[in-house]
This record gives C-alpha cells, sequence and structure tokens, in this order.
C-alpha cells in the first residue's frame, strides 16, 4: 500500500485551489524578508539549536531564524518528514535533498503559521488546515519554501488518517483548529566553518588590541 493511499489521498483536480509556488518557479519570486541583524550581530556566532519545535498545537508560533555571520559557510541537516519533502521547492524547479547549503548571504527562516483550504476525502467540503513555514536560501542564490498551497492542493484530509503527522485532531495527537500539523520536532545536524581570511582577520585584530593595552 503506497504511503498516500488510501488517505491523505492526493487530489484529481487542482484546478481550483489558485496558483500554486511550484507552478510560478519559472516567473518572478517573491523574496521572504530576511531576518535583521545589527552590524555587529554580523560577526557574532549565531544560535544554533539541534531541535526545534517546528509546529506548536497551542500558544505562540515559535519562529526560528538563521543568517550564518560573515564570512561564514554552513551546511544543515533537516529531517523533514518524507511525506513533506516533495512540496520543498526551489525558485529554479529543483526539489529538496535534505541538506542546505549555505554562505553569509544565505537565511533561513521556519515556524510561522500557514493555513490553507484542503478538501475533506469524504465529504468534499473545504476544512481550513494549519502548518509551519519553511523558507530558506541557499549559497548559489536560489530561494526555497514549503509549497502548502501546492500541498492542499494534491492531497485531501480524512477522518481516521493520523500516520502522516497531519490531519485532524485525535487522542494525544491535538491540533490547530480542525485539523492541521500535529506538535512536530525537527532535528537539526550543522556543519559550519568560518574563511581563513576571517580567522586571520580576528588574530591580527586581537594582537593589535593586546599592543594598543600594553602601551
Amino acid at each position: 500500500m503506497e504511503w498516500h493511499k488510501p488517505y491523505h489521498s492526493e487530489s484529481g483536480s487542482t484546478s481550483n485551489h489558485g496558483k500554486s509556488f511550484a507552478s510560478e518557479v519559472t516567473g518572478s519570486l517573491e523574496k521572504k524578508a530576511e531576518p535583521e541583524q545589527s552590524f555587529i550581530d554580523r560577526f557574532k556566532k549565531p544560535f544554533t539549536p539541534s531541535t526545534w519545535k517546528w509546529m506548536r498545537t497551542s500558544g505562540d508560533a515559535k519562529v526560528f531564524t538563521y543568517r550564518p555571520r560573515a564570512g561564514e559557510t554552513a551546511t544543515l541537516e533537516l529531517d523533514i518528514p518524507l511525506q513533506f519533502r516533495k512540496y520543498i521547492v526551489s525558485s529554479t524547479g529543483e526539489t529538496f535533498n535534505g541538506k542546505i547549503e549555505m554562505d553569509d548571504d544565505s537565511y533561513l527562516s521556519m515556524g510561522e503559521r500557514i493555513t490553507v483550504p484542503m478538501k475533506d476525502s469524504e465529504t468534499d467540503q473545504t476544512v481550513m488546515t494549519t502548518f509551519p513555514s519553511l523558507d530558506f536560501r541557499t549559497a548559489d542564490g536560489n530561494e526555497w519554501k514549503l509549497d502548502w498551497q501546492k500541498f492542499s492542493q494534491e492531497r485531501k484530509v480524512a477522518v481516521g488518517a493520523w500516520d502522516e503527522d497531519w490531519g485532524y485532531s485525535k487522542a494525544g495527537q491535538p491540533t490547530l483548529g480542525k485539523a492541521s500539523m500535529y506538535d512536530k520536532t525537527l532535528k537539526l545536524s550543522w556543519n559550519s566553518k568560518l574563511s581563513w581570511w576571517w580567522i586571520l582577520l580576528a588574530v591580527v585584530g586581537l594582537f593589535g588590541l593586546v599592543k594598543l593595552m600594553r602601551r
């Protein structure tokens, strides 16, 4: 049995749901607002948690933003569930392979709440369903996002389907509103490197400061 059948089945029609991100990858892409940083913050080591509660069904959404410091490159591995990965698409139409390669012009933002209309598989009624955002820019300049609009066009929500981390609520699996992704924590694996010339600049700066203080 395929993972998307018989519940959370794919919709046979997508024409009535408006434009999706993926349908416009060849056109202009609206850029996500980058995390704001002061000049000093560009040189500070950014917060790199090993886990993040991506979806919260209670309380306020917790949005995680990240940008490598000046002169830094980073590789981030996210354990996004497989059923969602094919909906992470870039401005050039590429699909996500699980790793995010970043430089100091890249950014990542995730955890905002996005609500999209979905069809119930039995009644065909519209059910507003909430998911967490994921947006980032890679070192090659490509903009990426998890396209929940496309997901909502191709999938349907179903009573009794709880195996994919989203849907209607059940005992022990609360939702935000009538339907949503369930509480979900992601694992984040980081590998960051600071360019040698930034390290050299820091050493020279420190040496100069020590000489100045000894005068």
